[in-house]
This record gives C-alpha cells, structure tokens and sequence, in this order.
C-alpha cells in the first residue's frame, strides 16, 4: 500500500444540525483522539501528499493548527482540504494566517458550505443566520488569500431533492457577489439525518448538470489566467472542465444503483479514513476495520493488518461503486486510464 491521502474526522463536536449529514449520529460524543494521540500517530504514519479533514466542524478542534503542522512536517502532506460551515469566521481566518507564516509549502483547498441561499440554506444547515456568516467568512479570508496564494476559497455545495432548482442560480449569484476560486457540486451521499433529500431524480440531475457547466467554465478561465494563460493556462483550464465533467458522470450513474467506475476503487488502498475515536475504515461509507487505540496509536500495527488487507479484497467483491467524489478523486489520480484516456480525450456526458 502507498498512501497518497488520508480522511481525519478531526471532531465529532459540530455546532450544525444539517440535514444532509451521513455522519449525524456519530456527532458530539465524547472520544475525540487527544492530541498526544495524534502525536503518536503521525510519528508512526509513512508520507502522504493530501490531508481531508472532517468532522463534525474541524474548527471546534482545539491544538488544530498544531494538528495540521504534525501532518506537514512529519508526513509531508503538500495538500490540505479544510471543510467549514462558515460560523468561526475568526478561527479561520488566524489558522489561514499561522498557514502561511509557519507552512509555506501547504496548499490550502478551504471549502465552505453554501446549500442556497439563506432562507433554504439555513433550512438545510439547522442554524439561523448561517448563510450571512458563511458569506462573511468569506469576505474574511480575502486578505489572507492575497498574501498566499497557495489559498483557495471555494463553495461547495450539496445537491438535494430540496435545492436543486436553486443551485445554479446561488452559482451565478457567487460569482456576481463573491470573489471564490470554484464552486463545486456534490450530490446527497450516504445515509443523511432527512432521507427525503435524497429522492433527487436521476433526469434532474443530468440537467443540472449541464446548467452548472457556464460556472465551471468561468473559474477555469479563472484558473488559466492565475497560470499566466499561455498553453500552460489553458491546459489547466482545459483539465479542469473535463475532470469536472468526470466526475459528475461517475456520481449520475451511480446514483440510483451501483455502475462500474471507469478506473478501480483505492479505498483501502491509497486513501484511508480515521474517525474521531481512533476508528479506521477503508471508506466513509463502510464498516470499521480496526481502531488505533487498541494498538496505542500504532500507525504500523494497522498498515498490514489483515483486516485491512480482507477489506480491500472486500470492496472489489462487493462492487460497491459509489457517488462519494474524495474516492473518484482519488482512485481517478492511481488511473493512468482515467488521466490519459478518460478525463482529456472521452467526452463525458450525464
């Protein structure tokens, strides 16, 4: 196994009640990993390129910038995505700032939740006033994003029965009102505290699709000028588009029953989730394997296991294809198909 990414649910403490969680029932327990469990794992953790937080809110984490530079200087992860709802806009904005002074070679993909506009979004998030604060912290880490570029703002928005209709418009709003480097689109996964927003109709959301291409396509244009235009540019424009539009074909087709991906699932295998209790699993939509604390943390006694090794077989046994995009993500970059055949030359259409 050659780790590249690892998802840390960092804390189950969240201050939201959305209703699009998969995680719901596992949020403010107690159990969260201390930080001198966490220091021992990242001392027995080989290198990796990318760290997904999660949580519950990652910014309830205490010590978390402590925790962010254990990953970067013992593991060396170059890459860092950071979810947030968007109520702690000061506890953002000083992690931005202690990023870029004590981590210069992080990059840093802040993701913050928008679901619709405020009457809808603060519906879907539970918390009154969620929409107005979410766009303040936005306008927050302006400054921080100018003295880094390594920075990235973007919205990232979860695609239900509920909001589908007011998505697209939210996107051509942002782009009048903010100033963001992307917005992205994820469709209900998993089993969510309102199952009732999952009834989205496989028809819809292959129109909506199409509807939110003209967005992509402005921040990649956006891309390609941060890249200085020029072939490189529009390389980086034209990639962008097309893995985009990648994945969006692999979520449509999985969305009602499970479809072969184009490229084999690395669950298990290059990407590796451990819950805020120590648990590990292959995959957030799966079953835990094993928990850290049983082996002190131990990141080498968990590697090899044989649990580790019955769940990968597992996973291809079951053929379980999902719509869960940091696992296309992930299985797409170990694809040589899919980085030479399927993203640049195979058009995808939902």
């Amino acid at each position: 196994m050659q780790l590249r990414t690892l998802i840390f649910f960092v804390t189950s403490r969240c201050n939201a009640k959305c209703r699009t969680c998969f995680y719901w029932q596992e949020l403010n327990r107690q159990g969260d990993l201390s930080f001198a469990e966490i220091d021992t794992l990242t001392g027995t953790m080989p290198q990796f390129r990318e760290l997904w937080l999660s949580g519950g809110e990652p910014m309830m984490r205490p010590r978390l910038a402590d925790i962010i530079q254990l990953f970067y200087q013992r593991n060396q992860i170059r890459t860092l995505n950071l979810p947030s709802n968007g109520l702690f806009s000061d506890r953002l904005v000083r992690l931005m700032e202690f990023v870029t002074a004590s981590l210069p070679r992080l990059k840093v993909n802040l993701n913050l939740a928008l679901d619709g506009f405020a009457e809808t979004h603060d519906r879907i998030r539970g918390v009154p006033g969620n929409f107005e604060k979410a766009m303040r912290c936005i306008a927050a880490l302006y400054p921080a994003r100018e003295r880094n570029p390594n920075i990235r703002i973007h919205v990232n928005s979860v695609i239900t029965a509920e909001n589908i209709d007011e998505l697209e418009p939210l996107g051509r709003w942002l782009i009048e009102h903010a100033r963001l480097n992307g917005q992205y689109f994820q469709v209900v996964r998993g089993d969510p505290m309102d199952g009732s927003l999952k009834a989205v109709e496989p028809a819809r959301l292959a129109e909506f699709y199409r509807q939110v291409e003209p967005l992509h396509a402005h921040y990649a244009r956006r891309l390609s000028e941060r890249h200085g235009g020029g072939t490189k540019g529009r390389l980086a424009e034209f990639y962008y588009s097309r893995t985009l539009s990648f994945y969006y074909a692999v979520q449509h087709a999985n969305l009602e029953h499970s479809t072969r991906w184009p490229m084999p699932c690395t669950a298990g295998q290059s990407i590796l989730v451990v819950d805020y209790n120590g648990d590990v699993r292959a995959c957030e939509l799966r079953h835990k394997i094993a928990n850290r604390r049983e082996v002190g943390c131990d990141f080498r006694r968990i590697l090899p296991s044989e649990a580790l090794a019955r769940e990968t077989r597992a996973i291809v046994r079951d053929q379980c294809w999902c719509t869960h995009v940091c696992f296309i993500h992930d299985s797409a970059k170990s694809s040589r198909r899919a980085q030479l055949y399927e993203i640049p030359f195979k058009r995808q259409r939902v």
